[in-house]
């Protein structure tokens, strides 16, 4: 952890893109249409545990970091505290602000709504993680383990061991949230988490040299 990097600037650029990374993926899972696929597999497991999606990412969270302690410790920042404590109180938060409306996950909507809601809730998810990304105050947990593996496997490229690490949460995803509970295919695990894994990368890149780059002060001048 090098203090030098720190500002107050990059640290509420880290609170703000953790924040809004929380809200399109609320918005993503009152598509209906799948979710990202670390907290599509958190929102399975907690809701057939019958527990708070805050409290159960939070403990595996832990459990990650404590892996960050032996194998990536120079991954740690305060960066990597705000995503593993807040991302999943605030997607709590969030998803109990649309109890009600059209976005709400336990309301009908047509084909069309739920499409638009994936889209506009991919976009803000992908904000929200190039601003937290740009700040570079830590990696997250999650996104740490896929680096670990690729830092002390032999052979396996960050690519190869990300790919198997969603994977793994996939499969996780569907048989807590569809063989074992009550979400039907799709909900969860679907179209959504697709997207996520594998389609947010151009839209993550372009707010990098753009939004988050003016935002945290990144910006290189001519």
């Amino acid at each position: 952890m090098n203090l030098k990097n720190y500002s107050l600037r990059k640290i509420l650029c880290s609170v703000l893109g953790v924040t809004i990374l929380s809200f399109g993926i609320s918005i993503c899972k009152g598509s209906l249409l799948g979710m990202d696929t670390y907290t599509g597999m958190n929102t399975a497991v907690s809701n057939y545990l019958g527990a708070s999606l805050g409290n159960y990412q939070l403990v595996l969270n832990i459990l990650l970091l404590l892996s960050m302690l032996f194998f990536g410790r120079h991954l740690l920042g305060l960066g990597t505290v705000i995503n593993m404590v807040f991302v999943g109180y605030m997607v709590d938060f969030f998803l109990s602000m649309f109890k009600g409306t059209f976005i709400s996950a336990d309301e009908e909507k047509s084909f069309l709504v739920k499409i638009m809601l994936l889209i506009v809730g991919a976009i803000i998810l992908c904000l929200g993680a190039s601003l937290y990304m740009t700040a570079d105050l830590g990696v997250a947990p999650y996104d740490a383990l896929a680096i670990m593996i690729a830092d002390h496997a032999p052979n396996v490229s960050f690519r190869v061991a990300r790919i198997g690490t969603d994977f793994i949460c996939v499969v996780v995803g569907f048989i807590f949230g569809t063989v074992l509970g009550d979400s039907p295919f799709g909900t969860i695990v679907g179209v959504g988490t697709i997207l996520t894994a594998f389609g947010t990368g151009p839209f993550i890149e372009f707010f990098n040299h753009t939004i988050s780059a003016f935002l945290v002060g990144e910006v290189q001048q001519d």
